[in-house]
């Protein structure tokens, strides 16, 4: 076989490892959702339009996930895994409005306040979002140096 013929099926066998992964990592999280979503009916029956909410939320995040897999070991893989983070902490600002959630049920009233819990999910959302970008700045420098040292 010749190089050329060999790069080619070593690129076929990456883009189908790629397309492999994005595949099995989107089934995984799809179905961890639908074994959880009838666990959770009854939260959802008392916070109408939640079960839409967070079908939305699968299906972008998996389609930023399926992205950022497909385009692993290029820039655009740190783009969408940025983005991802992005969203994910979009999502939860936008969700959590005042954070104090009162539920009522004939006599019995109970009152949750989930603001430290949003604190520390948004913290560790911006660890994430850091992640990501040392990652890009990460991928950019080796980039850099793999074509300074081709240079004489």
């Amino acid at each position: 076989m010749t190089k050329q013929q060999m790069n080619r099926k070593n690129l076929i066998k990456d883009v189908s490892f790629r397309v492999a992964k994005a595949a099995v990592k989107a089934i995984l999280i799809y179905l961890l959702y639908f074994l959880l979503a009838p666990m959770l009916a009854p939260l959802f029956e008392m916070a109408p339009g939640l079960i839409e909410s967070i079908g939305a939320f699968i299906a972008i995040y998996i389609v930023l996930l399926i992205l950022s897999d497909l385009t692993a070991k290029t820039v655009f893989q740190h783009f969408f895994s940025t983005a991802r983070a992005l969203f994910f902490m979009g999502y939860l600002l936008l969700s959590m409005r005042d954070s104090v959630y009162s539920i009522s049920y004939e006599t019995f009233s109970l009152t949750v306040n989930l603001t430290l819990f949003y604190t520390i999910v948004t913290t560790l959302s911006l660890l994430g979002l850091a992640r990501t970008i040392l990652q890009a700045i990460n991928f950019m420098h080796e980039k850099a140096e793999a074509d300074s040292s081709l240079q004489p």
